[in-house]
């Protein structure tokens, strides 16, 4: 190694170049690499859905379910699949292993189903793969403020296109809507007047789908030339359309005016939004997973300006969200919070050494090591996002200690051979701490490499930002062994200065004064350290903190599941009514009905996404400046809960739209109706925990979730009467919402069916169907027969949903926590199940977020696990024997006691920025460690006995010890007093950072000493004063 870094001290013009080069490169490749809010990461489950309208649960289970659930069984990897089939539509989970490739088990399951055979009329399933790259980076509001757009063109042609000109933008894959619809038309039927004609609806409806035109084309031609002529101009009035001919079963044909009359209308409005009270339409962009999101998103919005609907004030667009700009937001607020760190380390760095050349070396490796990575991060394809930019800000608080141990050693050695700089005395420096550092740096590497390595949730997640810190620290140990010393050497041509200061006059007063009372500092150590113990155990648990932004709530509102979308918008107008009258309140937006496909809000939803459920509205509630947002929440509930009615209201500053806050629990082990009834009764038991909100509480037990008409056959057979002619009479009750289309000049128009046999908006469903029992038929003999003759109509009480999951069927209690503790109110429902006194062949699991929160939790304790063995691995190869390593380790957990001591001060909570703050802190202990042992032996080696051996050791790496302290106290105190709250780099971390770096500097200056000397004072005893040497 001398040899090397001779050669290096040689040629210091080639050093300055490759950094010039490696500055640039790093310069390009920052400016090059995509910049992105996380990187692609895949959720470990596909799901597939389709939509069946008019199919009930059995039918859907049979003819779609079944037959999809069949198909993808051949895929490899797949571990499991869980169905849901309800009124509408299926659902499929297909599970595979965290460390599958997703987009190849995308395409494979696309292949599996791409030549499937389901009912006429269904359209083909949708495989969704959700990743980070499946949300959307813009969303977009508008609402009408002209009274020229209405409710209808809003929800129809305006949204339609600007939705398509926002397709447009270079880098934007797609345009979801909520809110939105086709425009279309109504067609209300008179099922007594379709009996008069003897027509059916199915007349009707194929009547609409034959081709009609207004246009002709033809050609006039001579024996010359020929012109095509294309006739138009002539658009369909409301009273051509009446004029349709619809053709009976015996060749006549009547006009449509006879049997139904037409308007204009919204057709296939699943979802409904408003904001402030008045009709929107949401948009949100989706970009593709190649494009910049920053470019992006300044496309989208250059485009939005120039729509003529909204450059002309007739449509008011607002941008609800924008994460292109919160991307340059935190990026540039975390280079902020750096830079910042970076010039208050400097100036300790200066404070410390009080020489600007030394400064500047250590300035000099900050630039070098973090252009490096990015451009080795831009080498590899990660792009720049929030983990990458984290890591790169957690390892600044690292990259200086390998210089600064270097410079400090370096100036020593000179320092006592009497201030002249050789060449040899800087390669003998850098030599006699090569040791030290590479081992403090590779332990460092060891606490971070796990995550990027172990697999699961936590290497998808989390692996870019190990890698950051990772490579950052492999260059700055570089820099340190070569780059520092060359410029040294260069640079300094007299005496650095007197290494002595006033710190090692204060550090010899501490170590006399800790040493003479080491076992009570040790007893003291110890009791806080319990103490720490008891007070982390008690701090709540929040791996992934899912909070709205501050000033904002979610109110969630549930009706029976049979209740209709416009009950549902009338339900959630009342609601509104009385936000808009509450002088707190700033604002607020609505979010009702269901598209009947996957959604999420986050790529760590468990099970891949959700349903959302076509009876529950929620809304975002924006108070004013200054509110209790506690006491806000409080108040409201309770004005909630005071409302007459069947909705049920829940209020919580938790995301509660989507799975975020969900708890699970999973029945299996009987009959799907056992189960069903099962869920609601412990649904019923849990809702009474506070911090707990239980769904599908608004249906309560034997309330009729739908109708089963069940035919007589032989009844009909012996009344001699068509079955066909008992269908279609039971169509006209059942036909209301129907879809067909118009095919008018080669333009399909949708068409609702409505028909003045459905219910009347105060009827019950039971009075309907009364009407329906009442309907009669002439028999063969001539006599009239009623349909209750004919058929018999049953209430459907059990669920309307069937779920399975290996083909056994299950059935789910779903609750919101909507407390900040997730664990506290896991622990309490646990508790809660544990004593219910179940049937034996009733099991229950738990899944959702909390489960969730506890794979990862695992996940990461399995990656401590690893890096302490391989810390100790290191530890072990460079010191012999089990006193060394086990001097350095036993403080490792002591180092926390600072850490949970701020966290109680500041009343914060078990997540992932305290998670990496303690990882932080692991390797810089360790690092100490190594550096004061590998001294203590140092001077054993050369003769010194062990008093003065671990005295000395401590008073000469106090002033670098102490100084990479305080270096890295400066470098995340920005965060810490930032509110900045992102995953991983948060006030959390800073907090932690600091107050654990007070009781690991304590503990690596006096702790360590006090350990090695105890656990070697037989083997090592003190000598004599005549065989006492020099060695400091």
């Amino acid at each position: 190694m001398k040899s090397i870094l001779n050669a290096v001290m040689n040629r210091a013009i080639l050093m300055i170049t490759l950094i010039v080069l490696i500055m640039v490169w790093g310069a390009v490749g920052a400016w090059k690499i995509q910049r992105d809010y996380l990187p692609e990461i895949s959720n470990a489950t596909l799901t597939v859905s389709a939509q069946a309208q008019n199919f009930s649960a059995d039918q859907v289970k049979t003819s779609i379910t079944k037959p999809i659930e069949q198909a993808v069984r051949v895929v490899d990897g797949l571990q499991d699949i869980e169905t849901s089939s309800y009124q509408g539509g299926s659902f499929l989970r297909l599970n595979f292993p965290m460390s599958y490739d997703m987009k190849q088990a995308e395409t494979d399951v696309r292949a599996a189903i791409d030549d499937l055979q389901l009912p006429s009329g269904l359209k083909k399933p949708v495989v969704t793969r959700l990743s980070t790259h499946s949300f959307p980076i813009m969303s977009i509001n508008l609402t009408s403020s002209s009274a020229n757009v209405t409710e209808n063109g809003l929800r129809t042609l305006i949204q339609e296109e600007i939705g398509n000109e926002l397709k447009t933008v270079p880098g934007v894959k797609d345009i979801k809507v909520t809110g939105g619809g086709n425009a279309g038309y109504s067609l209300q039927l008179n099922p007594e007047k379709l009996k008069k004609e003897g027509l059916s609806i199915d007349d009707v409806q194929s009547a609409l789908e034959k081709k009609h035109s207004t246009m002709l084309q033809g050609n006039v031609a001579n024996q010359i030339s020929s012109f095509p002529i294309q006739v138009t101009g002539w658009i369909l009035s409301k009273n051509d359309l009446m004029q349709l001919p619809i053709k009976r079963q015996d060749g006549h044909t009547i006009p449509l005016f006879r049997v139904a009359d037409i308007s204009n209308a919204v057709v296939n409005l699943q979802t409904i939004s408003r904001t402030n009270g008045s009709p929107s339409v949401q948009l949100d962009v989706l970009k593709t997973s190649e494009s910049t999101i920053t470019e992006v998103g300044e496309r989208v919005k250059s485009k939005l300006s120039a729509i003529p609907e909204i450059k002309n004030h007739e449509v008011k667009s607002v941008i609800l969200f924008d994460q292109s700009q919160e991307v340059n937001t935190s990026l540039q607020g975390l280079v902020k919070e750096g830079l910042l760190g970076c010039l208050f380390s400097m100036i300790c760095v200066f404070l410390f050494f009080r020489q600007v050349r030394s400064t500047l070396l250590i300035v000099l490796s900050l630039p070098v090591c973090l252009l490096a990575t990015t451009g080795i991060l831009y080498t590899m394809g990660i792009s720049l996002n929030l983990l990458t930019v984290s890591g790169l800000i957690v390892a600044m608080g690292r990259v200086v200690d390998d210089s600064i141990v270097i410079l400090d050693n370096m100036n020593r050695k000179i320092q006592e051979a009497g201030g002249r700089i050789r060449k040899q005395l800087v390669v003998g420096a850098v030599a006699e701490m090569l040791p030290a550092i590479v081992s403090s740096t590779a332990t460092t590497i060891a606490v971070y490499i796990p995550i990027a390595l172990i697999g699961g949730l936590i290497r998808s997640a989390f692996s870019g930002f190990a890698w950051s810190v990772v490579i950052a620290l492999v260059i700055s140990l570089a820099v340190a062994m070569f780059i520092v010393p060359a410029l040294y050497y260069v640079v300094w041509k007299t005496s650095p200065g007197k290494s002595q200061d006033p710190l090692e006059t204060h550090a010899r007063m501490l170590f006399h004064w800790g040493f003479q009372y080491e076992k009570r500092i040790v007893a003291i150590i110890l009791v806080l350290f319990v103490l720490s113990g008891v007070g982390a155990a008690f701090l709540p648990v929040n791996f992934l903190p899912m909070a709205h932004k501050p000033g904002q709530i979610g109110v969630r509102l549930e009706l029976p599941q049979t209740t209709s979308l416009e009950n549902m918008e009338a339900e959630v107008e009342k609601l509104e009514g009385e936000l808009k009258a509450n002088k707190k309140v700033s604002g607020f937006s609505s979010l009702l009905g269901s598209s009947f496909t996957p959604e999420s809000d986050d790529v760590f939803d468990a099970g891949g996404g959700w349903i959302q459920k076509p009876n529950v509205a929620n809304l975002l509630v924006s108070l004013k400046q200054g509110t209790d947002v506690n006491s806000f929440m409080k108040v409201l509930q309770k004005q909630l809960d005071a409302r007459s009615g069947k909705a049920i209201y829940t209020v919580t500053n938790q995301r509660i739209a989507g799975d975020d806050s969900q708890l699970k629990i999973n029945l299996t082990g009987a009959a799907p109706e056992t189960l069903e009834a099962m869920a609601q009764s412990i649904g019923q038991h849990l809702s009474h925990i506070p911090g707990l909100a239980v769904e599908n509480m608004a249906d309560q037990e034997g309330t009729v979730k739908g109708y089963r008409i069940n035919l007589d056959q032989k009844a009909i057979e012996r009344n001699g009467i068509k079955e066909s002619d008992v269908l279609q009479r039971i169509q006209y009750y059942t036909s209301e919402g129907a879809i067909g289309q118009f095919n008018i000049n080669d333009t399909s128009f949708p068409v609702v069916f409505k028909n003045t046999q459905s219910l009347n908006q105060n009827e019950e469903a039971s009075d309907a169907l009364a009407r329906l029992s009442n309907e009669t038929f002439t028999a063969n003999k001539g006599q009239q027969v009623k349909l209750r003759e004919l058929a018999t109509v049953e209430a459907d009480k059990d669920g309307t949903e069937i779920q399975e999951k290996a083909g056994k069927p299950y059935a789910e209690v779903t609750a919101n926590i909507t407390s900040s503790d997730l664990g506290g109110v896991s622990r309490q429902v646990k508790d809660e199940m544990e004593k219910l006194d179940l049937p034996e062949n009733i099991q229950y699991s738990f899944s959702g977020i909390p489960e969730q929160v506890n794979e990862m939790m695992y996940e990461m304790a399995i990656a401590l696990a690893f890096s302490f063995l391989l810390v100790l691995m290191i530890v072990s190869l460079v010191f012999k024997g089990w006193k060394g390593p086990l001097s350095v380790l036993i403080c490792v957990p002591l180092a926390f006691i600072g850490s949970v001591i701020a966290m109680v001060i500041f009343r914060l909570e078990w997540d992932l920025a305290a998670l990496v703050g303690l990882l932080m802190l692991t390797g810089i202990v360790v690092t100490n460690g190594i550096v004061i042992v590998d001294k203590i032996e140092r001077n054993i080696a050369r003769g010194a006995y062990l008093e003065e051996a671990v005295r000395f050791a401590a008073i000469t790496r106090a002033r670098p010890i102490i100084t990479t302290a305080l270096t890295t106290v400066l470098t995340v105190l920005p965060l810490a007093l930032s509110s900045r709250q992102d995953a991983v780099v948060s006030q959390t971390l800073g907090i932690v950072v600091i107050g654990g770096l007070v009781t690991s500097t304590f503990c690596s200056l006096i702790i360590i000493p006090i350990f090695y000397k105890w656990m070697n004072r037989k083997a090592l005893p003190d000598r004599t004063e005549h065989e006492q040497k020099k060695y400091a």
